[in-house]
């Protein structure tokens, strides 16, 4: 019944699981305390049933206090199902909680989560060119107290665990909108050749980001900087131009971003 696989738990088996152990604790407390009371009551240190409810509970998590102890046989019996009961039940509980949080944080590093910041930076497909980006970004101390989001496909882990990663294609407008595009300040589209016409792409990407964020800086990396479409994007576009950035990052290490940040077409 329980899950130990590397998988993250469905709700409904998640659900499950929590029903059983429920069920086997409120089981385990019905019939230990309606056995404790009956044989034991006559104990000068019970006074009314909460001491019994509280014998359980410190007998169950195996704490045993000692301020109630069964004398008779059937009070014994009676402990050790609490117990054996408990060390079940609770241990799985805490199994359980470990296991939400474990992939809580799995499903972030994969980028299957969302992100709900504003004034973002956003940078669409994880190539060489946002790497270097990326790079660049921190040396050189670009969008301080600012969240940068990775959007891309081609690595099914985030790169750089201080930002935060959103897996999926960019063109995607679930996955625009998990990266909270519409509140983005600053996105950047990066070519992916692993298309055979990639401007086309990079520029159809440009345009469902446009929909939903008409106001943001939008940087767009493309090989023909001339390429016919961008004369039916609406609004402000800066073109890195592909070429260009290769030369930059082997002559200076870096793209050298900030000769773009001014350019807008």
């Amino acid at each position: 019944m329980f899950n130990n696989s590397s998988q993250p738990p469905s709700k409904t088996h998640l659900q499950k699981q929590i029903l059983f152990l429920v069920v086997l604790l409120s089981g385990s407390f019905i019939v230990t305390t309606t056995i404790f009371w009956i044989y034991e009551q006559e104990q000068s240190t019970i006074q009314h049933f909460g001491d019994v409810a509280w014998w359980w509970f410190v007998t169950s998590s195996t704490v045993g206090y000692g301020d109630l102890v069964p004398y008779s046989t059937a009070g014994r019996v009676a402990g050790m199902i609490a117990i054996a009961i408990g060390l079940f039940g609770y241990t799985h509980i805490i199994a359980i909680i470990l296991q939400v949080i474990q992939h809580k944080f799995e499903e972030e590093e994969r980028g299957r989560g969302s992100v709900d910041f504003e004034d973002h930076v956003v940078i669409c497909e994880y190539t060489a060119f946002a790497d270097e980006l990326i790079q660049e970004i921190k040396e050189r101390q670009l969008y301080e107290n600012r969240n940068v989001v990775i959007v891309g496909s081609l690595v099914n882990r985030t790169p750089y665990r201080e930002h935060s990663f959103i897996y999926g294609e960019p063109i995607s407008p679930d996955v625009l909108q998990r990266a909270n595009i519409s509140k983005a300040g600053t996105i950047f589209v990066f070519s992916n050749n692993r298309f055979s016409d990639p401007d086309t792409k990079t520029l159809h990407v440009v345009s469902r980001i446009k929909k939903l964020n008409p106001h943001a800086e939008l940087y767009v990396e493309l090989h023909n900087t001339n390429h016919p479409i961008l004369k039916e994007l609406p609004g402000r576009i800066t073109i890195m131009d592909s070429s260009d950035m290769l030369h930059k990052a082997i002559q200076h290490k870096f793209i050298d971003v900030q000769q773009y940040l001014d350019d807008e077409v």
